[in-house]
């Protein structure tokens, strides 16, 4: 499990990509990124996302926890929940 916090924007999507498809390494297993943390995140963040499912090895699937209110609206609006399984993470209690 990698928990990831701040922004997932275009100034830290092209660090993510090899630095996670290195950890996730070779095998059956998961690689699972905690998103709980994660404020903000744009197109570059979500097509990040996507570049590291397509890199990794077989057999090692990805999954995307705890995706709270803004990004989950992107991975919606994108569709990027219909290629990468995503636990959105409950609504804010008022």
């Amino acid at each position: 499990m990698v928990r990831l916090s701040g922004e997932l924007d275009v100034l830290t999507a092209s660090e993510l990509i090899p630095s996670l498809v290195g950890l996730a390494g070779e095998g059956d297993h998961e690689l699972v990124l905690d998103l709980s943390a994660v404020g903000f995140c744009d197109s570059s963040g979500a097509n990040a996302v996507l570049q590291v499912n397509r890199r990794l090895a077989a057999g090692t699937r990805l999954l995307l926890r705890g995706v709270s209110r803004q990004p989950a609206k992107v991975m919606r609006l994108l569709g990027l929940h219909r290629t990468v399984p995503c636990e959105f993470a409950p609504p804010a209690r008022p």
